[in-house]
C-alpha cells in the first residue's frame, strides 16, 4: 500500500451523426473515449497535497480532479520553485522524489498534450490518487 498518483489524458471522441459509418468502432461498439497515462508518481505526498488543496478545495477522496492548462502551469511553477506544501498521510510514506526533473517533464508533457488540437476530439487531463 502507498500513495500512487496518476495523471491521465482523456480523449472524448465526438459522434458523427451525419455519417455514423465513420465513427471509430472497437469490438463492434462506437468508441467514445480513450485514456492515456501521461504520468505516474509513487509516494510524492507534497505534490499530491498541492493538487488537492489548490484544485479540489481540500477534498481528498481519491476522486478525479480535472486540471486545465492554467492549473497545470500553476502546478509546474510550484514544482520548479519548490513551493509544494509539506503533506503527510497514513499511507503516503515519507519518501520524496529527490529529483524534480521527472515531475517537470511529466507536467510539461501534459500541458503540451492538452494544447494539441485534433479533429472531432476534445481533450482533458485528470489527476487521481489511490492509497
Amino acid at each position: 500500500m502507498g500513495l500512487d498518483m496518476y495523471l491521465e489524458g482523456r480523449k472524448y471522441i465526438f459522434t458523427n451523426w451525419e455519417h455514423p459509418e465513420k465513427n471509430t468502432m472497437e469490438d463492434g461498439f462506437k468508441l467514445k473515449e480513450k485514456t492515456l497515462e501521461l504520468g505516474y508518481w509513487r509516494k510524492h505526498p507534497n505534490l499530491h497535497g498541492y493538487i488537492v488543496q489548490n484544485f479540489a478545495s481540500g477534498v481528498d477522496e481519491c476522486q478525479d480532479i480535472t486540471l486545465n492548462i492554467e492549473n497545470l502551469e500553476q502546478l509546474l511553477s510550484a514544482v520548479e520553485t519548490d513551493s509544494l506544501p509539506e503533506t503527510c498521510g497514513f499511507f503516503f510514506g515519507t519518501s520524496l522524489p529527490e529529483d524534480k526533473k521527472p515531475s517537470i517533464q511529466i507536467i510539461q508533457g501534459a500541458i503540451k498534450w492538452l494544447k494539441e488540437k485534433e479533429k472531432n476530439v476534445d481533450r482533458s487531463v485528470v489527476y487521481r490518487a489511490s492509497w
